[in-house]
């Protein structure tokens, strides 16, 4: 007689209003964000026919990470974290609506959109290490997994919706379209956010916040997380021409540079699918340390990508860059927030976030000077070998599955 085995299912962290109602709204601001994002890219590129110049508007957006994140980390550990991540979101939403009103009477230049990002960037740099130490206040223990990989499909799903409904608004209505619609959708979080009066699942902290110093401490002395921290920077490196350079890519690949969406949906959508169709191996991945694997698939899309001679190949190849890239991300953030103690929670977050960030500041600004000086695509293969390199150091360096971990210094 056959013995029929049932896998019980567990419940979706979706099931909790409080986090139903961040994912909603996170969601949907993010789609504003990356439509944002790749419209930023393209108008820059148009302004002025240089993706050194699109280097700069990336720097603008990520450089505030480098003064602000471990700041701001301190805050999500002293702070209410919803007030704090509203209040970031508000500041973005205002920004967003005066890029708009610019670009509408044409009174946009290079160095006003190079102002509004930098003014962006401080927002992300605020909000980031809130929504990182929030999301474990949303669900239980158990759950976390779970709801660090529907937040990773926020910011992935909207990478696919996100320039797709840039290209087709590049191509039709305008630039200040795009940028209004990023301001609206800002305000979806907020009201979100509004609606989370409190955590549901707060969790004591076992000594009150103390200064930035104890967070970098701890994650310079726990080995795992100290050497999955700096993978997050490779991450952040060897995805950089995805953006930077995906406008001169677009218009070497024949499908012009407002095609730029195309390629970055593509990552995106490698992202989506990988969460969709294979969570249980991002997970069995995650738990038994092999988070390096998809540093080496993100290698490989990356570089393909800047070999491809054609769309119909660079596409499948920011699809395989997608898939890399969120199996990687998903091991090592996982781990780091199920080892992190509470009070240290929000300056860890911090400091992903000055890792997956931080970085781009510069490496936008030299991967797109690199792109008017070597080409696009010479770029693009030089800068996937950083994640290569980060794979075979993790793999060499990692500590085993029970590392204690030790108190900060």
């Amino acid at each position: 007689m056959a013995v029929i085995e049932r896998t019980e299912r567990r419940p979706s962290p979706l099931r909790r209003r409080e986090f139903r109602l961040y994912f909603i709204g996170n969601i949907t601001s993010n789609i504003g964000s990356w439509l944002s994002n790749v419209a930023l890219a393209v108008y820059m590129h148009h302004l002025t026919d240089s993706s050194f110049w699109v280097g700069v508007s990336v720097f603008g957006l990520f450089v505030p990470v480098i003064a602000f994140a471990l700041p701001a980390g301190v805050l999500a550990d002293r702070m209410d974290r919803v007030q704090l991540l509203r209040r970031a979101q508000l500041w973005m939403a205002s920004l967003a609506t005066l890029l708009t009103v610019l670009v509408a009477i044409d009174a946009a230049n290079r160095w006003v959109v190079a102002a509004v990002s930098l003014g962006l960037g401080l927002g992300i740099a605020i909000a980031i290490p809130a929504m990182q130490a929030l999301i474990p206040l949303l669900v239980p223990p158990e759950e976390l997994h779970d709801a660090i990989q529907l937040n990773a499909l926020t910011f992935n799903g909207a990478r696919v919706v996100g320039p797709l409904a840039a290209t087709a608004m590049l191509v039709t209505l305008g630039p200040a379209w795009a940028f209004g619609l990023n301001a609206v959708s800002y305000f979806a979080l907020v009201a979100a956010l509004s609606m989370i009066r409190k955590p549901p699942f707060p969790r004591a902290a076992d000594r009150p916040p103390g200064p930035i110093r104890e967070g970098i401490a701890y994650a310079w002395r726990h080995l795992r997380t100290r050497w999955m921290l700096l993978s997050i920077v490779a991450i952040g490196i060897a995805l950089d021409p995805i953006t930077t350079l995906s406008p001169a890519l677009a218009q070497d690949l024949g499908i012009g540079r407002d095609g730029a969406g195309w390629i970055v949906a593509a990552w995106g959508g490698g992202a989506v699918l990988m969460i969709l169709v294979a969570g249980r191996l991002i997970r069995a991945i995650s738990e038994h340390g092999l988070g390096w694997v998809g540093l080496i698939a993100l290698a490989a899309g990356v570089a393909g990508l800047g070999v491809a001679p054609t769309v119909w190949l660079a596409i499948p190849a920011a699809v395989l860059a997608g898939m890399g890239y969120i199996t990687a991300t998903m091991a090592f953030t996982t781990t780091i927030q199920a080892d992190v103690p509470e009070s240290l929670r929000g300056r860890v977050s911090a400091l992903w976030t000055l890792a997956f960030l931080g970085p781009r500041a510069v490496a936008g600004v030299v991967d797109g000077a690199l792109g008017d000086l070597l080409g696009p695509h010479t770029t693009t293969v030089i800068f996937s070998s950083v994640a290569l390199v980060a794979a075979v150091l993790l793999r060499r360096v990692i500590a085993p599955k029970g590392e204690p971990v030790p108190p900060p210094a």
